[in-house]
């Protein structure tokens, strides 16, 4: 084809606004290149580890945010080509998080200007690349210029200069101005939940079991990546961490404490090629999590959190168990892709593995946490009927004189706790299958064993049956009876 084709310029509604969840997301995506330019710095003897730093300012007075971190840098001469193409990313998949070459718009639509500085050490000059956010959006009103391309509208919205610079200077900032108040980009408590739960942090100083998570994982070969980023909001100046901490309240009746036991550790995939390393915690299970900010198990890639803490909610086959657990599934496969919205996997075949590898341990969790909830609340003969397969396995318990089941009455039941009304739940629920399979016993086996047999054909054949058994004798009834029980 040899038609030279147009980009509109409508195309960057959909890579600013239209591409994130959440205008906080502006935020992972200027990180997740800040800590691709550390570990390119690390790599390289620039800078080591354990000084390299994200620093995130927020100014609620002047409506500005900045993003900066020491890593490499870029330098002058590539600096334009760089930060102004779009979708033209040289990053490596196997290496960064992010390499699409579009994440860097993700702030464009939530201010009046948005500017990219940067230096590399040695040069004595930083280049400094302006969007014009605010003639953006005018330009991109339905009606004005529509035959305008993408193209058009870069080269009348960006501007460059320079400026002098230190030759020691290395970094990478990004500067909003003029952000708006209504997107929550510059509320402390918002800003700092989300970047809690969604940037690659170090575990709390105070989590203990943190550093059994660390050890653990890497003995299963994994080093989770974490980085030093600090937080300054109108002058006050922290670091952030992951939110987890060693006492989790629970249930939301009850909300009780809840305290860690161990941090169970499994591989997922193969051995020799494994899709991912998941740790959660043992706890007592009461209930649901009350702190939305730790509740579910969450993916990460490159410990940067992928979608939400619902995500994995649709490997349990009771979806409500996923907020009963804390952990972390940390991916280390680059089969898996992540998406550009980062809110789910590429659908191919590692991601189908892999869930099928989640919902494997999402069933061994479940069968562990109803285990404590029936052993906390329920009798002996409740906890037999549970585990139940037939109604032949709870026969000694006498069914036909179930008054233990009538032990909580309704009023309890909606008022208990979260462990014990699933226990509840379980033992009514088998309860009345077992009565079900009771209800549809006879005398003869034959029909007994045959489970696609509805109730009003079991009481015509054992009618039959009964005749049968009138007019012949053993040997011969016996025989007609299995020669029509196996035609059914």
């Amino acid at each position: 084809m040899k038609h030279m084709f147009v980009v509109g310029k409508y195309t960057l509604e959909s890579l600013t606004n239209g591409m994130y969840s959440s205008p906080l997301d502006l935020y992972r995506e200027y990180i997740q290149n800040a800590v691709d330019s550390i570990d390119d710095a690390v790599r390289s003897g620039l800078v080591d580890k354990k000084n390299s730093r994200i620093d995130i300012s927020v100014n609620t007075e002047n409506a500005s945010i900045s993003i900066k971190d020491n890593g490499c840098g870029i330098c002058k001469e590539n600096a334009e080509r760089l930060l102004v193409d779009i979708g033209n990313s040289k990053k490596s998949r196997s290496l960064s998080r992010g390499f699409r070459g579009i994440g860097r718009l993700a702030g464009l639509g939530y201010c009046d200007s948005l500017s990219f500085i940067t230096t590399a050490q040695g040069e004595a000059e930083k280049t400094i690349i302006t969007f014009d956010a605010k003639q953006l959006k005018k330009l991109l009103i339905p009606g004005t210029n529509d035959d305008d391309s993408i193209y058009d509208v870069i080269d009348a919205v960006v501007s460059k200069k320079v400026a002098p610079e230190k030759t020691t200077a290395h970094y990478f900032e990004v500067v909003l101005d003029g952000v708006s108040h209504q997107n929550a980009l510059t509320d402390y408590e918002i800003l700092k939940n989300y970047l809690t739960q969604n940037i690659p942090l170090p575990f709390h100083p105070d989590f203990k079991w943190g550093k059994t998570v660390i050890s653990k994982i890497d003995l299963a070969g994994y080093k989770i990546p974490e980085y030093n980023v600090f937080l300054t909001h109108n002058g006050n100046v922290e670091q952030v961490y992951k939110p987890y901490r060693d006492i989790i309240v629970s249930d939301r009746v009850k909300k009780l404490d809840d305290n860690i036991h161990d941090i169970q550790i499994k591989v997922l995939g193969n051995k020799d090629a494994p899709l991912a390393v998941m740790w959660y915690a043992s706890t007592n299970f009461y209930g649901t999590i009350i702190d939305s900010n730790v509740k579910g198990l969450r993916i990460r890639q490159g410990n940067i959190l992928i979608g939400d803490n619902t995500t994995c909610s649709q490997f349990f086959k009771e979806e409500r168990f996923n907020g009963w657990v804390i952990g972390e599934i940390y991916i280390i496969n680059n089969g898996l892709i992540a998406n550009s919205r980062r809110d789910n996997f590429e659908q191919n075949e590692f991601y189908f593995q892999l869930a099928d590898e989640i919902k494997e341990c999402a069933a061994l969790i479940t069968k562990e946490l109803r285990k404590l909830s029936y052993d906390r609340s329920l009798s002996n003969e409740k906890k037999a009927i549970v585990q139940a397969e037939t109604i032949d396995d709870v026969n000694a318990l006498c069914v036909e004189d179930m008054d233990f089941a009538c032990e909580v009455d309704e009023y309890t039941l909606m008022n208990s706790g979260d462990g014990e009304l699933e226990a509840e739940n379980d033992f009514i629920n088998k309860l009345s299958l077992i009565l079900g399979q009771k209800h549809k016993q006879t005398k003869y086996t034959a029909i007994n064993i045959n489970t696609k047999l509805t109730v009003e054909q079991r009481k015509v054949l054992e009618r039959v049956f009964d005749l049968i058994c009138q007019e012949y004798s053993d040997a011969d009834a016996q025989a007609f009876i299995n020669t029509i029980a196996n035609k059914f």
